[in-house]
């Protein structure tokens, strides 16, 4: 089938990684490189991330969970794991973590405000040639109402920017379904009207691409700097 749709997602493509701003935080706290990624894919599905995401938790309530969940001493395991499956060297001690779930996250988020160049002005060409149907499909959650300078500083600007040329732009805090669940993907899609097949998704994590290319999406990775 012919391509109808270009699907991007936000962090990480269309605007800075929050990736990045994690490594940022583990650098500045002497921490292990990607400790942090690991110990929030670990917490799964009931994660305060993962539950932040869904709409399911405010932001100001979160931060406390995010904070606990990722000092946890079974983080270690977790990450002696993570070293292990990659052919890494696994240090036989691993020191105890104490994460600040606010500092680390307006840390990650403060990489949003950024907005690529590259990809703004991809996306403004797409739009202009009208062969396609432009949209978003983003794990998000719910910026802070009262307090206009949290809100900024996590990329308000950049999003509404955004949100100007996409056709359509899917949010996991509104449906309650985030990325990298099948689910999500097959309410986009219709949404917009299209199959699966006929869109064309751009993310910045692996996991995402899979599972949306396992539904039969053409994929494209956007490598972060």
């Amino acid at each position: 089938m012919p391509i109808k749709a270009v699907i991007f997602d936000i962090g990480g493509v269309c605007v800075g990684s929050p990736m990045a701003g994690i490594h940022r935080f583990e650098q500045q706290h002497g921490l292990p490189r990607n400790y942090i990624n690991v110990a929030i894919v670990q917490q799964g599905e009931h994660g305060a991330f993962q539950k932040l995401e869904r709409g399911e938790i405010k932001l100001h309530d979160f931060y406390q969970d995010f904070g606990a969940q990722l000092s946890h001493p079974s983080n270690k395991e977790h990450y002696r794991a993570y070293l292990a499956k990659s052919g890494k060297v696994v240090p036989s001690t691993i020191p105890d973590i104490n994460v600040d779930g606010k500092e680390l996250f307006t840390t990650m988020m403060a990489e949003t405000a950024r907005l690529d160049p590259h990809i703004f002005l991809a996306i403004q060409k797409l739009k202009g040639n009208g062969k396609f149907i432009i949209a978003a499909l983003t794990n998000n959650f719910d910026l802070p109402e009262d307090d206009l300078k949290e809100a900024e500083a996590m990329g308000a600007s950049a999003a509404n920017k955004l949100r100007e040329l996409f056709d359509y732009f899917i949010e996991s805090r509104l449906i309650g379904l985030r990325k990298p669940d099948p689910k999500i993907y097959h309410c986009a899609c219709k949404e917009i009207g299209i199959q699966p097949n006929e869109a064309i998704f751009l993310d910045d994590i692996g996991m995402n691409l899979r599972s949306a290319n396992k539904l039969g999406m053409n994929t494209i990775r956007k490598l972060f700097d």
